[in-house]
């Protein structure tokens, strides 16, 4: 499903973000990954959703050689791709209906299926009853579950998750963590979840990979046992 092959991503400015890494992620995984600020998470992100394109090696997601990728095809291949941010960026002058239908529009579905589908979707993230509102009529988590129903609305195979309970209190997080495992099995969506959160991770045991310094320093499976390529 993901596979990276040697990926480092240097920069102009003399950083070097990722280093060597390889890595290889089952379709149906969940998979936290963590380190310090500057650890490269964010680069790891951006390579994996075609924003970026390694300096070495070989980044494969889903069949698709991200790296060798013309621009011109990077929309098309981020069908694909999920990703749900930290502070919402639902659009405000929309209901969540339509947030969530928007996803959609702009893939060329037919109106039929559009109000299908994000039907599905409400009642997949609990908000059947929001349907008409506005995001600033939501409470934090509520938006947080919106944000998700809008990037799982074209099925897509993986799900980034950058840190998607940053600004949420713990029972929140632990409220948006159930979601994430019910898309997970009930889709048999690919997650990867960017977190700092460590009372999260301890309290739902998944595969944790470890960056440092643009290594992977630890990849711990959720029985404990520990790779380190």
């Amino acid at each position: 499903m993901i596979l990276l092959e040697n990926v480092s991503k240097s920069f102009k400015n003399g950083v070097h973000a990722l280093r060597d890494v390889n890595l290889y992620i089952e379709e149906g995984e969940f998979v936290y990954i963590i380190g310090p600020t500057g650890s490269g998470k964010s680069t790891l992100i951006k390579l994996l959703d075609g924003e970026l394109v390694p300096s070495s090696g070989r980044v494969v997601v889903a069949g698709t050689d991200v790296g060798r990728l013309r621009h011109s095809r990077v929309p098309l291949y981020r069908r694909n791709i999920g990703v749900i941010f930290q502070d919402y960026r639902l659009l405000p002058e929309l209901t969540i209906f339509e947030n969530i239908a928007f996803a959609l529009q702009v893939i060329g579905l037919d109106k039929v299926s559009i109000r299908r589908r994000v039907r599905e979707v409400l009642e997949l993230v609990s908000l059947e009853d929001k349907a008409k509102s506005f995001p600033r009529e939501l409470s934090g988590g509520q938006q947080q579950r919106a944000t998700i129903g809008r990037a799982i609305a074209n099925s897509p195979r993986v799900l980034i998750a950058d840190e998607p309970t940053g600004n949420l209190d713990p029972e929140k997080s632990q409220e948006i963590m159930d979601l994430l495992e019910k898309i997970n099995m009930e889709e048999n969506t690919t997650i990867l979840m960017v977190t700092h959160d460590a009372n999260l991770v301890d309290m739902n045991k998944k595969r944790t990979i470890a960056l440092e310094e643009g290594y992977i320093v630890a990849d711990i499976q959720k029985g404990g046992y520990i790779r380190h390529d």
